[in-house]
């Protein structure tokens, strides 16, 4: 706000006569202070000054606002109380400014180069205060980018100067647009033009870009959306974005760019850390790898399964070309990912199932194609707990893509989250005509009252006893309880998968049966005769259900064997041998396959970087003589 001075003729002119006298003293001086009045009564502020001798510079034809790329600017001190005048160097035209934290949006057009610069006050300047985050930190492989140290110190000469990490991201929201000129995209999508981001700390080279001195800037090419980069320095960083000219595209992109000496703004996980569990022809199931390995019962442990789910994801079937070259980028992802966050498609909870049952997020997809393969994509919206600028790291996060695929057959439905068979978490025979609730609980109910048949049996053996009168000194009823229940929620609740599916280690059931269509297998198929093969474990599933044919990805046979070494010699479990065997259970071949089915299964288990336990899981048998691959006996 400039001062009054009309009733100030007298000092303007005297003040003018000075400006000019000390001119050649100013421009030799940062910062000019004049010598008040001897005289009280004309004494003014050094405030007033500094007001009079920017007007003065206004309203005339001076040479300081542009003298050898010197500005006249207040100053501020790091307790922000202004200092007056400073004629300080103004950076070239056509470059922009970045604040600690704060992106900025713009559209670079194809073989154009923008310029920015982090100024030396924001990079000795203060680091913002830190937010309330997740409950414990994830081992989740973070980019060797963010690994630094946040200060150093180099000696130049006899003068020791502070040199901080600079955090430099960028993420392009937008692409160019292919040209298609006969009307057709081409078979071959050809490369994006490249973005290039360059970065100097040079006072002489204030413009990084293509040609200039490459001894005086870096270069980081973007991959899939984003690059980021980290430079020590402690004065101005100046960067140039430059993109190659195509003639296989037209138009530009637009990109977020920020600047940090906290960290990075923008960052990106090059480690899976989502596990895709199993899939309907509209639905998948996914989950997140072990948040933390507290023990349950801890205070961190409920901190977790207590929290607003800190992720969110993205799915795109990998056949649209929408986010291709832009999946490690947030804002692409979120503009353009046929399924995100919210309500585009996308169930986020919390989950102690499975993985040593502790803490994990799920995400329940819907809106998905049949036979349709997806890229899957783990993100956070900031720093989890805010976003945008300001924050620490309020550009988002993204996590390398996972891949899956939706079923064919339309008798296989996803459920979880049941109420007695907490651990069932994939796709099981289902019909149409039945809603995902109304499956749910007819299996739910129906387990839950076979359950009790056992617990009759359970309480006739003595629990609570001494050790030279129990049955076992390694495990007690309670783990009795537990394995039998695993057991029962495997074999009441076959896992499905499609009819049309050639995998080796499918067992074929209810082959007897109509398909949903109406259409019969042939009769002289000889899985219709076959007694392990045309109908299904238990006749609630027939007859109730009515799925047609399917495929059961069988339990595995270490649930069968678990049952009997944590159960009572008295209660008559034992697991079928030979043939029978292989008709009724399954076996684990890798972490990264499920060939047999088990609490908590999910694919590419091995791919996680957290939890890594036996899980021990139980599985069938029966009770007081062992179990048939086709009927569930638990009469105890």
């Amino acid at each position: 706000m400039r001062t009054d001075i009309s009733s100030m003729h007298y000092l303007s002119a005297a003040y003018f006569g000075a400006l000019i006298l000390y001119a050649p003293i100013f421009l030799v001086k940062p910062c000019l202070a004049l010598d008040p009045p001897s005289d009280p009564a004309l004494a003014i502020s050094n405030n007033d000054t500094n007001v009079i001798l920017r007007d003065i510079a206004e309203q005339f034809t001076f040479p300081l606002g542009s003298y050898s790329g010197l500005d006249v600017q207040d100053t501020v001190s790091e307790n922000g109380e202004t200092r007056g005048l400073d004629l300080v160097r103004r950076v070239p035209p056509g470059v922009s400014s970045l604040g600690n934290n704060q992106f900025k949006t713009s559209d670079i057009k194809l073989g154009e180069t923008q310029w920015w610069y982090f100024p030396k006050e924001s990079v000795n300047g203060k680091k913002s205060n830190a937010t309330s985050g997740l409950p414990e930190s994830i081992d989740d492989g973070t980019s060797e980018q963010t690994v630094s140290s946040d200060e150093l110190r180099k000696r130049e000469g006899d003068i020791v100067k502070r040199s901080t990490s600079v955090y430099l991201s960028l993420t392009m929201c937008s692409k160019p647009e292919i040209n298609n000129t006969n009307g057709t995209i081409p078979d071959s999508v050809p490369s994006l033009p490249e973005l290039n981001l360059y970065v100097s700390t040079s006072e002489s080279l204030q413009k990084p870009g293509p040609g200039q001195d490459s001894s005086k800037q870096k270069v980081f090419t973007a991959d899939e959306g984003y690059v980021g980069a980290t430079v020590q320095a402690d004065g101005d960083v100046f960067i140039g974005i430059a993109v190659q000219n195509s003639t296989a595209y037209s138009g530009y992109y637009t990109y977020e760019i920020a600047a940090s000496i906290d960290a990075y703004f923008h960052s990106v996980v090059d480690e899976p850390f989502l596990h895709f569990v199993d899939s309907d022809i509209h639905a998948a199931l996914l989950t997140t790898d072990n948040l933390t390995l507290s023990e349950e019962g801890s205070e961190n442990y409920q901190q977790w399964m207590n929290l607003t789910p800190p992720f969110t994801m993205f799915a795109h079937n990998v056949n649209d070309t929408a986010i291709s070259g832009l999946e490690r980028s947030y804002c692409a992802l979120e503009q353009l990912a046929q399924i995100g966050k919210g309500d585009r498609g996308v169930e986020a909870g919390m989950t102690n199932r499975g993985l040593g049952k502790k803490p994990k997020e799920q995400f329940y997809i819907t809106g998905l194609n049949r036979t349709s393969n997806y890229s899957g994509i783990l993100a956070m919206d900031g720093n989890s707990t805010n976003s945008g600028n300001g924050i620490v790291g309020g550009g988002g996060r993204v996590w390398k893509p996972m891949y899956f695929a939706t079923k064919s057959d339309d008798n296989c439905a996803v459920l979880f989250n049941l109420t007695f068979c907490s651990e069932v978490a994939y796709a099981v025979p289902s019909n149409p005509d039945l809603g995902i609730a109304q499956l749910g609980s007819k299996y739910d109910k129906y387990a839950e009252s076979l359950y009790k048949n056992f617990s009759y049996s359970l309480d006739q053996i003595q629990c609570n006893t001494t050790n030279q009168t129990s049955f076992s000194l390694a495990v007690g009823c309670n783990d009795c309880a537990d394995a039998y229940k695993q057991w029962l929620c495997a074999v009441t609740i076959p896992r499905c998968a499609d009819f049309s599916s050639n995998d080796l280690f499918l067992q074929v059931r209810n082959a007897g049966q109509q398909f949903i269509n109406g259409s019969s297998l042939s009769p002289t198929d000889p899985r219709r005769r076959d007694p392990a093969q045309n109908k299904s474990r238990n006749s609630m599933i027939d007859d109730q259900i009515r799925p047609g044919p399917y495929k059961e990805i069988l339990p595995c046979q270490d649930i069968c064997y678990s049952l009997v070494k944590r159960c009572p010699a008295a209660l008559g479990f034992g697991c079928p041998q030979g043939k029978w065997l292989s008709s009724a259970y399954g076996q684990r071949v890798s972490s990264s396959e499920i060939t047999c089915s088990y609490p908590g299964a999910a694919y590419d288990l091995n791919a996680g970087r957290t939890l890594r336990e036996p899980l021990g899981w139980l599985l069938l048998v029966t009770g007081s003589f062992w179990l048939s691959f086709w009927a569930l006996s638990v009469d105890a």
